[in-house]
């Protein structure tokens, strides 16, 4: 008996099989189906397709063979020997063959005397294994029949490709419901933070005003002198209220749209803010004027949040927002303010608020303290 050589690209020939994700495998129709017609065609009593691992020849799919039997140690497998050529290997007579007269599968059970193999070609090019025809009694194979067992192994080969691709399939549905089920975890999360905002906004800024409009209104029906400077402040008041109200429909609106003009939302947002805090804004934008909503949403909070941490902490004058629109979201929010220290920073909720926003669509944050004072709110968003 000889022990089959090791084929020169034996690891990478390893790399292939397993990429395919074949071995110890459960068993398979189509494969067996395969085998089936191969052992009809050729009236063998034996059939099996295997596959050559690092030190054993694994069975696949079998016919007339031992059930329990999965594998056999590779230094007695035939197709060990076939896998070195593209070739149909045929034995006409084991007993008769250097290589295998001494085999135990010969000497013993199944006592192999016939025995034809095609190598299983992979798309890469390497030899994986062999579908095979065994037979107890020494026989001949014909050209014609050879070269029909060479189409059985070009159509296990196919298997193999489309057991993988379908595989692949499966993990990019998998992992694309995933993604799917992330997204309405953050589109619930955004949600419930939309809530929250509106609900705030209400509570401390409206209904406040029309309460302190009631009590006005109240004092004027009581207080005839002051009559004209009370309906003065509700007046104020109720403008207030009108702005406050046009500006939160404003901050909804852009969610049950697919797309929103970002510029006209920007100059809206900008505009108020300065009638607010009497700050010089300008707003430089360059690139697509209208967006995705949930993008041109997620954009306009973090401008709105960065202005009121300006008006609240920065003590600036001036304000300058930079948007570009092209294969991302470029958006800068510079002031030119007290700026901070690197050292003793602390995010705060209104940083808190950017960062949610820009992470639930994959953005990325920088904020930093400019040299001649202020700072500087860096966003990326990938569109």
């Amino acid at each position: 008996m000889r022990i089959a050589s090791i084929p020169f690209n034996e690891d990478l020939r390893l790399q292939d099989l397993y990429s395919y994700d074949i071995l110890d495998s459960e068993k398979e129709k189509d494969f067996d189906d395969l085998l089936e017609v191969a052992a009809h065609i050729y009236g063998c009593p034996m059939a099996a397709i295997t596959f050559v691992d690092n030190g054993r020849q694994w069975l696949k799919s079998k016919v007339g063979l031992d059930e329990e039997i999965h594998e056999t140690s590779r230094d007695i497998a035939f197709c060990a020997h076939t896998i070195l050529d593209n070739d149909v290997l045929i034995v006409e007579d084991a007993t008769r063959d250097e290589r295998f007269c001494g085999n135990p599968l010969v000497t013993g059970g199944p006592s192999i005397r016939f025995y034809a193999g095609a190598p299983i070609v992979s798309t890469g090019g390497y030899r994986l294994g062999s579908i095979c025809v065994i037979d107890n009694e020494p026989r001949e194979l014909s050209q014609q029949e050879a070269k029909m067992l060479q189409v059985l192994s070009r159509q296990i080969s196919k298997l193999l490709e489309l057991r993988l691709k379908n595989k692949l399939l499966r993990k990019t549905a998998e992992e694309q419901l995933q993604l799917e089920k992330h997204l309405m975890q953050k589109t619930l999360q955004a949600a419930e933070a939309e809530k929250q905002l509106i609900s705030t906004e209400l509570h401390e800024n409206i209904a406040q005003a029309l309460a302190a409009s009631k009590f006005y209104l109240e004092m004027a029906e009581t207080d005839g002198v002051a009559t004209k400077d009370l309906i003065r402040k509700t007046r104020q008041n109720l403008t207030t209220i009108v702005g406050q109200i046009r500006e939160l429909s404003q901050t909804i609106r852009p969610s049950l749209l697919p797309e929103v003009e970002l510029k006209a939302l920007l100059t809206s947002l900008l505009s108020q803010f300065h009638n607010k805090s009497s700050m010089e804004v300008h707003l430089m934008y360059e690139g697509d004027i209208s967006i995705a909503a949930p993008q041109a949403l997620a954009v306009y909070r973090i401008v709105e949040a960065q202005l009121q941490n300006v008006q609240s902490h920065a003590r600036a004058t001036s304000v300058v927002v930079n948007v570009n629109v092209f294969s991302c979201i470029y958006l800068s929010v510079k002031d030119n303010g007290v700026g901070f220290d690197s050292k003793t920073f602390r995010r705060g909720a209104g940083l808190t608020k950017i960062l949610y926003h820009a992470e639930a669509l994959n953005g990325k944050v920088e904020i930093n303290s400019l040299l001649k004072g202020g700072c500087e709110l860096v966003v990326t968003i990938p569109r």
